[in-house]
């Protein structure tokens, strides 16, 4: 008896003093990694939310041009069923769409006329019979083909340089009119400077055709069509009249989104048909995105920017509370393990000084013992009393929560992480008091019941072995002489950990039995859990080891530590097997007759 105080001053209670620093390295990694994951997802949404402007602004546009299409449908369709269209009666109908209102950015709207060169002599001398004295097709030369436009509202301004033009002489025009003859369809141009330009303000146009056929003559096949085209209902526009509201509208969503619209494939500033009015040189971009889309034979290339300002910026709040509220409990934790270890060293100090005393005198020893629980247990209420202020104020602070509106998701995570960190913090320091306190006898010490013991254990466990679906049996269970106290304990450890290391294809089985040889007890705890392999059978009994570490939030890697602890105090061991079928046994012995 004399010996074992001795041996404990032995051991050096500051070989645990680097804990707090690998704790505090783990815990601000974590905590860095957490924080990276979420300034990723709020990026992420900060994306998707961009990505939804830019999706809606290309929606509008293919709805706008879609009205244009049905304009100029509607315009071709007016020549299908007259015999003949006036120009007074082209007038009345442009008025009636209202096209300044209602279509932003349609320069006006107009018929090309087919002519063959046979007819252009005749076709120039009718015009001018009709009032316009100057009036010839222009350019002027002799091609295979002429086209005219006769008719084209508003027929004032700018609109009046059109008069005449035929669009056929221009190559993109002329590509986009033979598509739309030969499909029978809308077709749109590339870019293109239209004839209303002036000097200023120059904008990049383009133009969509709705082809017009001679009555009652096939059009089947695309020589019959060629055959048969009269003229071409057509709709100059200028872009950034075209999109200039489309951009607006966003712009009450999103003031910071830059949009430029290329014709093709191509992001080349010759192609450049639009671009919003925020200069992307003079910001940093947060996001860009590319798009294409396919408009009546054409293709664009929709490219766009989300800038940063100082009025639009990222909300990284949930990242900064949830970063800083992490380093605050790692610096927390950190404090509170190391002032353990600092008074663990403490009373190593005080143990050496009270070992030298006892061998003088044997009568200080009882004295000394009292003196050392008691200081376990005062350091140990210490250290839980932070950690049972942090689960209440953490409780409270989620109860003030649920009254308010609008609470982040992650907030509540944040709280719930905090209160679990404190719950396991809490159950570390009362192992860490268990296992301080392992040696000595915390009750008289006499023959205790197994038989008594199990059933306190079971009960305390019981709605974990009910949920689960557990099943405990026991054998023989010898009794054996110890103080009531530390045999719970044992078998409190040693179920609680058949429990919760499961197998999650089958309910836990454990079976408990002893046998006596000799003038010792041999105890088996029997799991077909999911095993220890063989190389770890010595580890697991190290303080602070834990193989899983996703097991029960109060597993502290303590718990096989106290029971070797207890039994080496009492002149017992304790080892590993593993279980027939698969899982662990658990094997300790004692004397038959235990002294202390």
């Amino acid at each position: 008896m004399q010996e074992k105080p001795e041996i404990i001053c032995n051991i050096p209670a500051n070989r645990f003093s680097i804990l707090p620093w690998l704790l505090l390295l783990f815990s601000l990694t974590l905590t860095c990694f957490v924080g990276y994951r979420i300034k990723i997802d709020i990026d992420h949404n900060e994306y998707q939310k961009f990505e939804s402007n830019c999706k809606e602004i290309e929606t509008k546009i293919q709805t706008r041009l879609a009205k244009h299409k049905q304009m100029l449908l509607s315009g071709a369709a007016m020549f299908d069923a007259s015999k003949e269209v006036s120009r007074e009666q082209w007038r009345i109908y442009v008025n009636r769409l209202s096209l300044s209102r209602d279509l932003d950015g349609v320069q006006a709207l107009g018929f090309s006329l087919w002519i063959t060169p046979e007819q252009l002599k005749t076709h120039e001398s009718r015009l001018r019979k009709e009032g316009f004295a100057d009036y010839y097709v222009k350019p002027e030369g002799k091609r295979d083909a002429y086209t005219s436009i006769i008719y084209i509202e508003p027929f004032k301004d700018r609109n009046l340089r059109a008069f005449g033009y035929d669009m056929y002489s221009e190559p993109i025009r002329h590509a986009a009119m033979n598509q739309a003859i030969d499909n029978n369809h809308v077709s749109l141009s590339g870019k293109v400077v239209l004839l209303q330009e002036g000097t200023t303000d120059v904008q990049a146009g383009t133009l969509m055709y709705a082809p017009v056929y001679q009555k009652n003559k096939p059009i089947d096949t695309i020589e019959q069509r060629r055959a048969a085209i009269f003229g071409w209902v057509y709709s100059p526009f200028r872009m950034t009249d075209l999109l200039h509201n489309i951009i607006l509208n966003v712009d009450d969503i999103n003031p910071n989104l830059s949009l430029q619209v290329y014709d093709g494939n191509q992001i080349k500033i010759e192609n450049l048909l639009y671009q919003s009015g925020h200069e992307v040189s003079d910001v940093s971009s947060l996001f860009s995105l590319e798009t294409q889309i396919e408009l009546y034979d054409v293709l664009w290339t929709l490219h766009f920017e989300q800038l940063a300002s100082a009025e639009k910026k990222v909300d990284y709040s949930k990242f900064w509370i949830i970063t800083g509220a992490g380093i605050f409990i790692s610096f927390l934790l950190f404090f509170l393990l190391r002032s353990y270890f600092l008074m663990l060293q403490n009373a190593h100090k005080i143990a050496l000084e009270l070992t030298q005393q006892l061998r003088k005198n044997e009568n200080k020893l009882a004295l000394t013992n009292a003196d050392l629980v008691q200081f376990t247990n005062i350091a140990a209420h210490h250290l839980q009393e932070p950690t049972r202020r942090m689960v209440s104020f953490v409780q409270r602070l989620k109860n003030e929560l649920t009254t308010v509106s609008g609470v982040n998701d992650d907030v509540t995570i944040s709280l719930e992480f905090i209160e679990q960190s404190a719950i396991r913090q809490r159950a570390l320091v009362s192992d860490i008091q268990i296992y301080l306190a392992a040696t000595q006898p915390r009750a008289a010490v006499e023959r205790v019941s197994v038989e008594e013991i199990l059933p306190k254990v079971l009960q305390r466990h019981a709605p974990l072995i009910h949920n689960i679906q557990a099943t405990v049996t026991f054998g023989e269970l010898p009794v054996v002489k110890i103080d009531l106290p530390r045999l719970y304990d044992i078998f409190n450890i040693l179920i609680k950990n058949a429990l919760h290391y499961r197998r999650l294809d089958s309910p836990p089985k454990i079976h408990i039995y002893g046998e006596s040889f000799g003038q010792r007890i041999r105890y088996y705890v029997e799991d077909n859990g999911i095993g220890i392999p063989t190389e770890y059978h010595e580890r697991v009994f190290l303080v602070f080891e834990r193989l899983q570490v996703n097991d029960d939030q109060t597993s502290t890697g303590i718990g096989l530590a106290i029971v070797r602890r207890i039994l080496e105090s009492c002149d017992g061991s304790v080892s590993l097997q593993e279980t027939a079928g698969g899982g662990t046994t658990v094997v300790f012995d004692l004397p038959a007759g235990i002294t202390l």
